[in-house]
């Protein structure tokens, strides 16, 4: 009655103001002009009729829950059949006019829609009902989003919500086992550090890059993803299949991994803060090596005396002294006080038991204390971790803005490392007209990373991770002396600094030690300074045009620059540089990235065929510009510029480019939502190919089918469905990846006089290189039972990988080592599978729990007959960084010597093939003779390395306010060759290996005592013990409670103006398994290395989140 009482009132208005016009009319103008006002005062009339309606518009607020009763943020209310709208706020309210007779549409992502006509009604409060077919979700694809129904491809997503859930600067470690079918290797824990190599479905080549393409926000990425903050991350799409990422096509066969940043789902202002502080520390055990100083003189004893005792034939008695008198020449230090006249070691193996901790030499006017030290305690610390982040979004129904500030502080668990981040994004969207809109999303990073120098796998004296990993536990960090009152101090250097041991002798103590002479990392990296600037600056803007209801136009450009600044100073007052008063090595690296695209898609419905089609243009250009200059000689540690050096002896630059060009187009057919189809097609040119004959020009498509079997009418009955999908898809993707200019002849200009330069052949070039091939077939389902209690899919894939990128050696008088071809093929066949459980569904209780498994084997179908040994005598394959490629064999397969165990004389034996005549190039068959002497050992084949199978789990739990949540990835069977235990256990085999630090598993050796032993025998002198065997091959099996979660969410409203709070605790990589103690398969699938890499780091916090 209010409606229609208020239309009256604006009529009788309307009505009363034409007649006072007409009259006025009637006054000033002659009759001729009457039919003209009478045409115009209807005209007003009309429009004042329309503002009479206007007024009678309804304003209805509510609330928008789930079934549980909670608030459902950024569901969409909007009047049917208009652009009129909102969001719903934190608390799930809302406010929206209504026209009379107007029908709200509410509705969010993995509800089902509602539609409601108000009536009247001023307050509807509505429960949305969770969509159990889960069939309208959105994917982010190639170029733009389809729903999970339409979808024929197989992908794994991650949302803002699981990532918030993990505490890692880089995202790509939030992947592993939680995206079924990829695996990481060789990631750092160094703070900062970009992430490990990545596989999606196995190893895609040979030779070339086997990492998977990189999108952020539509536009190719290849800087680190440590420069996104998660909180800044709305969705992480791992496409997996042809279908999927065949639109990427030169870039897409080992993959592509989409990241997309937010941007506004609220109509009124909301801002979030996220703070969080922790501590890191070592995520990795050590290996079970001898830290005491004690049982480290004992065993170094052990190996000497039985030499000497059962080698030698002489007495217990001379042998026990000969082993003392040997054993301290041998390491250099002796770290004990013995009582005079007595052995540091008795007869029966065992330290003196009056032995005391400490020795003093006296050498001039001081007396110097040998005391050992703990590098590990030394290099290792616990760290302090704090990240905070603020994002504000808002928005109307012209535009909204989304804009966020974070900042990073990450101390390094080893001494004078760290990394620290400043990142801000703004993300702003304006619908210009109806038809046309505008965005924009520009990102700014500066990061410093701080780091030691050498942290690789060498052998260097400046090596850090090389001395905690292999030092004995007798040797001192530092050089001290006896003070006045005979207490033992640090000794200090002219300039008052604490002096370390660098093993020298007279310089530092008396006596040499024998292991890394001349070396103290901790000591040169005190002084050292070495430090990596970073800046991007990342802008993305696009326009989108509505030229017609079912045709629109997209043209997008991201421009992406980068600047890195390397600092590197050796100091002038210990390590290696002392001698040329220091050095500085300083290097720039910028990069220009360019990506520009250009789309049209068409949308319609014809009853009930739907078709969707998108054609376009992409063009990636990225330039790369290097320079660097080093020096020596500074004027002062405190002004570290090249200028400030006196001798300037290097230095060097040049410039890279890389360009791709594609042409692409893509079309979905779907009948009654049921029956889906999907082609795409897409032309790329390479740049890393020549462009005569068109080599640089791929051509690469796609096929896809899904059938929603569920739909179907003979389904009905069968309640206990919620959705069924079967998909198949076929198409072929693209590898360029082998770095530029391989197809031409190299050269490297050198001075050839003091004013001129010429040019010395360094590489060959192959004009005939073109793509590598990779045919993708992927048969898959995709079910949803019970309302969503039990959900998953099962994936089945074969990947052929042809026209490898093959590298063929060439002998090196040849003046290069070798040059790329097109041949072999390799092929990746497997299985995924991924199980979701909804165990309990309540208001108050609310548990899920999801697991997946993946099996990948990779097979080599053909190789190149030059590179084939022997195949008329049936060795049709290679050796090759100790494995055996053959046709038909697997890619990582294991080709080393076979370990015989020991004869009874407790020395190791390795199994010969007499048939091959001694030959050491093909694998072996027989094991019909030993040797003690691994050079004259046969190889054998010893299968694939490879995981059968990996994965993860997670479970997470809310009861009433409280939340829960857990993950853990793993990976069962496979090997990997530990080589880092096979140093651990191999006793001296000459003067020169003294010094490294034994595995307690010494004790198990062979002996007159334990001849059931398979260990070879402790004795010095000993050179083939531990020799290049299967014996080192290790289970790779692991687990990784990778991550967890606990917190606690405030009633709402508590304190006013904030609508959310939330307290939470949070850990990463807490806890690790593996076969042996210290072992970590996850650095390689082939081995590990003597020297420990920057272990991975563990991350306690927690912290507070807060929504305004």
């Amino acid at each position: 009655m209010a409606e229609q009482d208020s239309v009256k009132e604006a009529l009788l208005a309307a009505n009363y103001i034409r007649l006072l016009f007409i009259n006025s009319i009637n006054v000033r103008f002659n009759k001729s002009f009457k039919l003209m006002g009478k045409k115009l005062l209807t005209i007003a009339l009309c429009l004042l009729v329309s503002i009479g309606a206007a007024f009678a518009q309804n304003t209805v607020t509510g609330t928008v829950t789930d079934e549980s009763g909670q608030p459902l943020a950024g569901a969409s209310v909007l009047v049917a059949g208009t652009t009129v709208g909102v969001n719903t706020d934190l608390d799930g309210n809302y406010s929206v006019n209504v026209p009379k007779d107007g029908v709200l549409v509410f509705s969010f992502i993995g509800f089902e829609e509602q539609r409601i006509t108000p009536n009247g009604r001023k307050n509807i409060n509505v429960v949305l009902v969770e969509d159990q077919n889960v069939l309208n979700e959105t994917i982010v694809v190639a170029f733009g989003t389809t729903t999970k129904e339409a979808f024929t491809g197989s992908a794994s997503v991650m949302k803002s919500d699981q990532l918030q859930k993990r505490q890692t600067s880089n995202v790509a470690n939030s992947l592993v086992g939680n995206v079924a079918g990829l695996q990481m290797r060789g990631a750092s824990g160094a703070p900062g550090s970009g992430a490990g190599s990545m596989n999606i479905r196995g190893i895609a080549s040979m030779y070339a890059s086997t990492d998977p393409l990189v999108i952020v926000d539509g536009a190719t990425y290849s800087a680190s993803l440590s420069n996104i903050p998660q909180s800044d991350i709305e969705s992480v799409t791992v496409l997996k299949d042809a279908a999927s990422a065949a639109l990427y096509g030169a870039r897409g066969a080992a993959g592509v991994i989409i990241v997309t940043t937010k941007r506004s789902r609220s109509s009124d202002a909301i801002v979030n803060f996220d703070a969080k502080w922790g501590v890191n520390s070592r995520a990795t055990q050590d290996y079970e090596t001898i830290t005491d100083p004690a049982e480290y003189y004992e065993a170094s004893y052990a190996q000497l005396f039985n030499n000497y005792y059962y080698n030698t034939g002489i007495s217990a008695e001379a042998a026990n002294e000969k082993a003392n008198q040997r054993m301290i020449e041998l390491l250099g230090y002796q770290t004990f006080t013995v009582p005079e006249g007595q052995q540091l070691i008795g007869i029966d193996g065992r330290i003196n038991p009056k032995a005391t901790l400490g020795y003093a030499i006296k050498s001039g006017d001081e007396t110097y204390w040998l005391q050992p030290d703990d590098w590990k305690d030394l290099a290792y610390k616990k760290a302090m971790r704090q990240e905070y982040n603020l994002s504000i979004n808002g928005g109307n129904d012209k535009a909204s803005v989304y804009a966020s500030l974070g900042y990073l502080d990450e101390d390094g668990i080893i001494q004078y490392s760290g990394y620290n981040r400043i990142s801000g994004r703004l993300k702003a969207d304006y619908q210009v007209k109806k038809w046309l809109k505008f965005s924009g999303n520009i990102g700014y990073v500066h990061s410093k990373t701080e780091s030691n120098p050498n942290m690789d796998t060498s052998l260097g004296s400046t090596n850090l991770m090389y001395y905690t990993t292999q030092i004995a536990p007798i040797y001192p960090a530092y050089v001290r002396v006896l003070d006045a009152n005979g207490n033992p101090v640090i000794r200090t250097d002219a300039n008052g600094n604490d002096q370390y041991d660098y093993g020298v002798p007279g310089k530092d103590y008396p006596v040499a030690r024998t292991f890394g002479q001349t070396g103290n990392p901790l000591g040169s990296n005190r002084y050292n300074k070495h430090y990596t600037i970073g800046n991007q600056l990342n802008g993305t803007f696009s326009a989108d045009a509505d030229i017609t209801s079912w045709l629109k136009f997209n043209a997008t450009s991201t421009i992406n620059w980068g600047g890195t600044l390397c600092h590197h100073y050796d100091n002038a007052l210990y390590g290696p540089k002392t001698g040329v008063n220091g050095e500085l090595t300083k290097y720039q690296s910028t990069g220009f990235r360019t990506n520009h695209t250009q789309t049209l898609t068409y949308h319609n419905k014809f009853g009930e065929h739907n078709v969707n089609a998108l054609v376009g243009h992409e063009y990636y250009n990225t330039k790369t510009y290097y320079l660097k200059a080093k020096a020596n000689g500074l004027f002062s540690p405190d002004i570290q510029e090249i200028n400030a050096a006196a001798n300037k002896f290097d230095s060097e630059g040049y410039k890279s480019e890389y360009n791709v060009e594609g042409y692409f187009l893509s079309a979905h057919y779907d009948y009654s939502q049921k029956y889906h189809a999907s082609v795409s097609y897409r032309r790329d040119a390479s740049s890393n190919f020549m462009k005569e004959d068109g080599r640089w020009w791929g051509d690469f498509w796609s096929v896809g089918l899904a059938w929603i079997a569920s739909k179907e009418s003979f389904l009905s009955n069968a309640h206990w469905i919620d959705m069924l999908k079967i998909k198949a898809s076929v198409g072929q993707q693209g590898n360029d990846s082998i770095g530029s200019n391989r197809y031409s002849d190299m050269y490297t200009l050198t001075p050839s006089g003091t004013y001129t330069m010429s040019p010395t052949f360094s590489t060959i070039g192959n004009p005939n290189i073109t793509w590598e091939t990779t045919t993708n077939i992927n048969v898959g389902t995709e079910f949803s039972f019970w309302h969503g209690h039990l959900s998953g899919s099962l994936d089945v894939y074969d990947k052929i990988a042809q026209d490898q990128l093959f590298w063929l050696s060439v002998p090196e008088h040849s003046g290069s080592r070798g040059y790329y071809g097109n041949m072999g093929d390799i092929q990746n066949l497997g299985f995924e599978i991924v199980l979701n459980a909804a165990i309990v569904r309540t208001k108050a209780v609310d548990w899920n729990v999801s697991i997946n498994a993946s099996h990948n084997s990779t097979k080599i179908l053909s190789l190149p007959e030059t590179k084939m040994l022997d195949p008329d005598n049936g060795y049709e394959g290679f050796t090759e960084n100790s494995r055996w490629y053959k046709v038909g064999g697997p890619l990582y397969n294991a080709f080393r010597h076979k370990y015989a165990g020991v004869n009874e004389n407790g020395e190791a034996l390795y199994y010969v093939d007499s048939s091959l005549d001694g030959k050491t190039d093909r694998p072996g068959t027989l094991t019909d003779e030993v040797t003690t002497n691994p050079n004259e050992a046969s190889f054998y084949e010893l299968g694939s390395m490879l995981p059968k199978l990996f994965g993860g789990f997670s479970t997470d739990l809310r009861v009433g306010n409280f939340d829960f949540s857990a993950t853990f990835d793993y990976q069962l069977g496979g090997k990997i060759y530990d080589t880092r235990y096979a140093g651990f256990m191999s006793p001296w085999a000459d003067a020169g290996s003294a010094g490294s630090t034994f595995h307690k598993d010494w004790k198990k050796a062979w002996s007159v005592n334990n001849t059931s032993s398979s260990i070879p025998r402790w004795y010095y002198g000993d050179q083939y013990s531990t020799g290049d065997s299967d014996r080192w091959l290790t289970s790779s099996s692991y687990l990784n409670f990778q991550s967890f979660t606990v917190g606690y969410s405030l009633p709402k409203n508590l304190v006013k103006g904030i609508s959310k709070a939330r307290i939470y605790a949070a850990g990463e990589n807490l806890w690790f398994w593996s076969a042996r103690k210290g072992l970590d398969p996850r650095y390689s699938y082939t081995e590990n290395t003597t020297v420990a890499v920057y272990s991975p780091v563990r991350t306690v916090s927690a912290g507070i989140q807060l929504t305004f």
